[in-house]
């Protein structure tokens, strides 16, 4: 930090201080829009320099296009034949060995 620059700035500022006392109101508030004004540029200026420079990089992206694909309706073909033809009775089948041993447990 420069010393001797801040101590041109804190003269400059008693200056400006030992002139507002002998004005009226009006050039005080005047003088104030004026300072306000300063420091708002001086902040600015400090943010762009504190800044890190940035680059914007653009890439482009392919999106895949989807495919709408349409069921067709399946027509259901009935055999014919659809009559039972052996007239067997059905019996249930019986239990494996391993499952016969659970059961008489239970």
């Amino acid at each position: 930090m420069n010393k001797s620059a801040l101590q041109d700035i804190q003269q400059a500022l008693n200056a400006i201080r030992s002139e507002i006392e002998r004005v009226d109101d009006e050039t005080k508030w005047a003088a104030l829009e004026l300072m306000l004004g300063t420091s708002r540029s001086v902040v600015a200026l400090a943010k762009k320099m504190a800044k890190p420079e940035t680059k914007t990089v653009t890439r482009t992206v392919a999106v895949p296009k989807t495919k709408i694909v349409t069921q067709q309706p399946q027509q259901q073909t009935v055999p014919k034949d659809t009559e039972r033809t052996d007239f067997t009775p059905i019996r249930p089948q019986p239990p494996l060995p391993n499952q016969q041993n659970d059961r008489n447990k239970r």
